[in-house]
């Protein structure tokens, strides 16, 4: 099996680097061969085309981020290899959604190749927001965007690169805090249409004021851990929409997944696409990423573009035999896996 590892060096205070060095001691197994890539931010996109193609599976150890960027350019691929996560970042939430921050956190890589060795290839929805970008995981408009924002100009410093996954997961909750407790003094407030669309292009169409948030999901956990609803799926070609009309219903959005008392929210709407019209400048987040601000009275069409494969580990995986005769007797994955994937001459994607 050709194995394709994209590592960002600095996840988890460069807990990538000592990866790279785990994997060069480990995994001398017949039939495996592996490259290893340090992610260039600035080149990601030439590093993913230019070695992606003719691989059987993407790993990509790294947060959030680093997973969503890799798969919204192998996106860009008539047939796109497999993906799997190995989760170094502070949220992970693709990670949990998938099951492989639970694999990676009963044994590391051990059990991350045993579960490899298991997993089955499934199809997860890739969605377009505006002209220019993608998410497969979710998308926030409003107040949790604009948290992304100050975290993001944080971490964005030298001394933060230098501290683990616990230091960033505090930066959130403070900086979270922080905005919150001063949001009615300092700053202005959201004001947007929202459409959305069903299958059959019915249309649910509401207007959201004052600092409520948005948050369309394609996935089962949100803000590092946080349980959403449990009709969550990836692969249905429907978004889960979440109005959060307050800042105490984010708080208790926050919550929901960290305490056992509490159920996870409701799905407002379940949509196949989606159009926002802010009416003030918008700020967007996508899969816990800043990214940018939508102008005031310019709309935003949040669509479905086509469908990844994506590596998953069963449920409640448990390693029960050891990696090298997993291996020995019963290949990773079957390297057909166009039955998930639409004919590209057929999309118009």
């Amino acid at each position: 099996m050709n194995c394709l590892f994209f590592i960002n060096p600095v996840a988890g205070a460069h807990a990538g680097k000592k990866i790279v060095a785990e994997l060069e001691r480990s995994l001398h197994v017949r039939g495996l061969s592996k490259h290893i890539v340090f992610t260039d931010p600035e080149h990601l996109e030439t590093q993913v085309l230019s070695l992606a193609s003719g691989r059987d599976l993407i790993v990509v150890a790294g947060g959030d981020g680093t997973v969503s960027a890799v798969a919204c350019i192998l996106g860009t691929l008539d047939r796109p290899p497999p993906l799997a996560i190995l989760p170094l970042g502070s949220g992970n939430d693709l990670a949990r959604s998938l099951g492989w921050w639970e694999v990676w956190n009963q044994g590391s890589l051990d059990y991350f190749w045993s579960g490899i060795s298991a997993g089955k290839v499934e199809a997860m929805d890739l969605w377009s927001c505006g002209e220019d970008s993608k998410f497969i995981g979710y998308a926030g408009f409003g107040l949790d965007a604009r948290i992304v924002e100050s975290v993001s100009q944080l971490r964005m410093k030298r001394f933060c690169h230098y501290f683990g996954k616990r230091w960033n997961q505090f930066l959130h909750v403070a900086v979270g805090l922080k905005y919150i407790l001063s949001i009615k003094l300092k700053f202005g407030s959201t004001e947007m249409d929202v459409c959305f669309f069903d299958k059959k292009g019915n249309i649910n169409q509401i207007r959201l004021k004052d600092h409520a948030t948005l948050i369309l999901s394609n996935i089962g956990h949100y803000a590092g851990g946080g349980s959403l609803s449990s009709v969550s799926c990836w692969s249905d070609g429907k978004l889960e929409a979440y109005v959060i009309p307050t800042v105490r219903a984010y708080l208790e959005l926050l919550l929901r997944g960290r305490v056992a008392s509490l159920q996870g929210p409701r799905v407002t709407y379940q949509a196949c696409s989606v159009k926002i019209i802010g009416k003030q400048n918008l700020p967007v987040q996508l899969d816990g990423e800043w990214a940018g601000e939508c102008m005031a009275r310019d709309t935003i069409k949040v669509q479905h573009v086509r469908v990844l494969p994506v590596l998953v580990p069963p449920a409640n995986f448990t390693v029960k035999e050891s990696v090298g005769r997993r291996w020995s007797k019963d290949p990773i994955l079957k390297r057909d896996t166009s039955s998930i994937l639409p004919d590209p001459a057929t999309t118009g994607n």
